[in-house]
């Protein structure tokens, strides 16, 4: 590293409904204190933008032709080199009465297909789907979101091409996926609240668009999530497939990121941004997580031991490349605002920049702290890595002196108009990314 330091340490498809689940009970959302602040008011003002293309509707997967479909729930066979090189963990005793208890709550999970012990799975304290997923969003323009949110609020970004789109966290924090399709790709875009885990995957598995919904059960603290076509069992924080048919497969994850609406706003002025949930609406602009990231020890639904080397709830921007684990604490990057650092064999730079509330803080999200946000790139431009520095109020590389954005575009000097290749990463709370992540390298203490 140049200035960071580690602490130690398919044929053409035809279109099939799937099954619809059993009914899951009416929407029962985490709650709000009595003496909360009264929410926003309803965003019914907003004009709504359709997006193109539409959604699909819920419980609806493409298949491929070799797909076989057997008993309550439709079954994609697996390519043999996944099959051969999942590891299964074995069933005890004590599992025989949990998949009891969760037949009983109505899944056809094959629970006897698993990656991890079911004993690792813990109740999340609501059943499945009441934190109700968004299975077809609405979203609004610029104009309308200005007069809704702050500036500083939190948004998940994504963009592919043009297609760029906002999905706040005011909405996220009650709802943890929405089902979307931008540029033309099914995609999740997904926020555990517990974790501060903001991830968006590809859902496209085998030939199969699926339809991710919330199991209401957790692991590590972070949420798993369900799929309608197989109701396997999904974690979110890595995008691996744990328990059931599709155990051994992995959503593709997307780069995204966790920034102020106003710095998507500056980024994409024409980007959409998605809009109340109708059908399950809930006291947006509220969080029922109020000092969740300021508790000194662990969260009371984490049962390891926390990694000792930061603040259980401090968060780090983290990335694993080719089983390269890093991650690098707010701490510092908000001290240094850039790092430049080596991932396995990729030159990396971590930028982070000031104005971006935490939706973990106080209970009314407008009124909590400012945390910051990073993000993560590929500094090599033509083969060449870039130094990067922060200096009279900018981003600069060393090499050729030109200015460079927080998203990763150079606006000035020579290279203007260039842009860095985003990295794959996330900004959680620290407890969680060493439980999935144990061999991590961190980097807290400058060099």
């Amino acid at each position: 590293m140049s200035d960071a330091a580690p602490s130690p340490a398919a044929p053409p498809a035809r279109a099939l409904r799937a099954d619809r689940p059993p009914a899951a009970p009416a929407a029962v959302l985490p709650t709000v204190p009595p003496d909360a602040p009264l929410s926003d008011p309803p965003e019914a003002s907003a004009t709504p933008v359709p997006a193109a293309p539409p959604a699909p509707p819920p419980f609806t997967a493409v298949v491929p032709p070799s797909t076989t479909i057997a008993g309550a729930a439709t079954r994609p066979q697996l390519p043999p080199e996944v099959l051969a090189a999942r590891t299964l963990a074995p069933l005890g005793d004590a599992d025989q009465g949990r998949i009891q208890a969760w037949r009983g709550a109505g899944w056809a999970t094959d629970f006897h297909v698993a990656a991890v012990p079911l004993g690792e799975v813990r109740p999340g304290g609501v059943p499945r789907d009441a934190i109700a997923p968004i299975d077809a969003p609405l979203f609004v323009d610029g104009a309308a979101a200005d007069a809704r949110l702050d500036a500083r609020e939190p948004v998940v970004v994504f963009a592919v091409g043009a297609d760029a789109r906002a999905y706040p966290l005011r909405v996220l924090v009650w709802h943890e996926v929405v089902n979307d399709v931008v540029g033309g790709r099914p995609v999740a875009v997904t926020y555990c609240p517990r974790t501060n885990a903001a991830r968006v995957f590809e859902r496209r598995v085998q030939g199969a668009a699926l339809r991710l919904g919330v199991t209401g059960v957790l692991r590590h603290g972070g949420l798993l999530m369900w799929d309608t076509l197989t109701q396997s069992w999904w974690q979110q924080f890595t995008g691996e497939a744990l328990v059931g048919g599709l155990t051994g497969l992995r959503l593709p994850a997307r780069p995204s990121l966790l920034v102020s609406y106003a710095a998507f706003r500056r980024a994409h002025p024409a980007g959409l941004v998605l809009g109340a949930h109708r059908e399950a609406p809930a006291p947006y602009g509220r969080t029922p997580y109020a000092g969740h990231d300021t508790r000194t020890g662990a969260p009371p639904f984490f049962d390891g031991l926390p990694d000792p080397r930061l603040p259980p709830t401090e968060r780090v921007l983290a990335l694993d490349l080719d089983g390269h684990a890093a991650a690098y604490a707010f701490s510092l990057l908000a001290r240094r605002r850039v790092l430049n650092d080596q991932i396995g064999a990729r030159p990396a730079a971590a930028f982070w920049v000031p104005g971006t509330l935490s939706a973990l803080d106080a209970p009314r999200i407008p009124d909590a702290r400012d945390v910051g946000a990073a993000a993560a790139y590929d500094r090599r431009v033509n083969d060449r890595a870039l130094t990067f520095e922060f200096t009279a109020g900018a981003f600069r590389d060393r090499e050729t002196g030109s200015s460079w954005t927080f998203h990763g575009r150079a606006h000035a000097g020579p290279l203007a108009g260039t842009h860095l290749l985003p990295l794959v990463h996330q900004t959680p709370l620290w407890f969680a990314w060493p439980a999935f992540h144990p061999g991590t390298r961190l980097v807290a203490h400058p060099s």
